[in-house]
């Protein structure tokens, strides 16, 4: 799926550590990260044991670090659970806000939709895209008893194309699969 020339492909755990070649086994808690290959459209996939990430491994240049989210791995036999958690995914909303990348951009509001699809956030009004001028998407977080809102960069995609790549995104990152309880731990 492409929105301009950008596809957006993004895999499964990978089940191994990509710092350390470890396997990451079910009910380990692990970081995994979206990351950019120079001239590649696609999202690339790595993921890091929470050890390796907390001793500084990252992506290795030339790959550029898109985003990431600590998960749990589930069960090959447990329900799908989603991948990123609610907070997980404001997280993500939030970390790509000062992006001027249009990829990034381009995800953002897409990621914005699914958000308030989800009613993480509230649609608080907006600008829509004309032509080659970017409108702009005014939210703000479920709950929040403040003003402030957020703006996200409406970058003028087609509803069609809006519509496919929130499909696209929502099923491979599994985002309307209904999380079951976790117990924590620790």
């Amino acid at each position: 799926m492409s929105v301009g020339n950008s596809a957006y492909s993004v895999a499964r755990p990978t089940r191994q550590c990509a710092a350390t070649g470890q396997p990451i086994n079910p009910g380990e808690t692990f970081v995994s990260t979206l990351v950019e290959r120079p001239g590649d459209d696609d999202l690339i996939r790595l993921d890091f044991s929470v050890s390796a990430w907390n001793e500084g491994a990252r992506p290795k240049p030339p790959l550029r670090l898109f985003g990431f989210w600590k998960t749990v791995l589930a069960d090959a036999q447990t329900n799908a659970n989603p991948l990123l958690d609610d907070e997980d995914l404001l997280d993500l909303f939030d970390q790509l806000g000062e992006t001027e990348d249009d990829r990034r951009v381009a995800f953002r509001f897409v990621l914005a939709l699914i958000l308030i699809r989800k009613r993480l956030l509230v649609y608080e009004g907006g600008v829509p895209a004309t032509g080659s001028t970017p409108g702009v998407l005014r939210v703000r977080r479920r709950g929040d008893k403040s003003d402030e809102l957020t703006e996200v960069v409406d970058p003028g995609m087609d509803d069609q194309t809006v519509e496919a790549v929130t499909e696209q995104i929502g099923r491979i990152m599994n985002l309307d699969a209904r999380p079951t309880a976790r117990g924590d731990s620790s």
